[in-house]
């Protein structure tokens, strides 16, 4: 086990389509199956006292702090309007704070809901 998270070694991983109408939380859904059949598949390689699979894919890029994950839920007014649609779309999740623009020292949360 490496000290430092997700960066060991590969051993399986499932790939899935990407749809445009997909959001964050759609596509969370989704991928909880992904995992539990990912899950079952290495459990019964463990059971069975197989060598676990080593991929030669490695991560395309450092996974997201916090900081980078909450800067992407500012919407700026230079933005585009493609921009912050994207934007909206990546950070609306159920229980979630989302998207927000701040002016006049307030902060506006955008409504999924309306």
């Amino acid at each position: 086990m490496n000290p430092k998270v997700d960066t060991g070694q590969l051993i399986a991983v499932k790939k899935f389509p990407l749809y445009e109408s997909d959001t964050v939380f759609s596509l969370t859904q989704r991928c909880y199956g992904y995992i539990l059949a990912l899950f079952f598949e290495i459990m019964s390689l463990i059971r069975e006292f197989k060598e676990l699979p080593h991929l030669d894919e490695n991560w395309k890029r450092d996974a997201y702090k916090r900081k980078e994950l909450n800067e992407l839920c500012r919407i700026k007014p230079n933005m585009s309007k493609d921009e912050i649609q994207r934007r909206v779309k990546a950070v609306t999740f159920p229980d979630a704070p989302g998207a927000y623009i701040e002016m006049g020292g307030m902060k506006f949360n955008y409504d999924a809901k309306e």
